[in-house]
């Protein structure tokens, strides 16, 4: 029995789970550090999609700021490898909750 790498499993699996409301969702969720990078990638996250606009939870307002000026080219790589429409991303600064001690 030779081994299988359980990425594409794992992935499959995941898809199967969020069901085909949140495939889309999803399928950004998965390929978001190859869409903007490592870097931004560390410091950012897709929250939620709602129709076509993209919301983004950023580290703090200078990520922000470099993930605003590469908008567009997000937009266009997504559409290009998805081929799917999306016509916007909004960007939210998350914040860290203090854990109570």
């Amino acid at each position: 029995m030779s081994l299988i790498f359980a990425g594409p499993r794992i992935q499959d699996l995941i898809y199967r789970l969020g069901g085909e409301r949140h495939q889309r969702f999803i399928h950004i969720f998965l390929n978001w550090k190859s869409m903007v990078g490592d870097l931004l990638a560390e410091r950012s996250h897709p929250v939620k999609l709602d129709r076509d606009t993209l919301f983004v939870a950023v580290e703090n307002s200078a990520w922000m700021q470099e993930l605003i000026l590469l908008k567009e080219d997000i937009i266009k790589n997504y559409q290009k490898r998805c081929h799917e429409e999306l016509r916007d991303i909004i960007f939210i600064i998350k914040t860290k909750r203090n854990r109570k001690k």
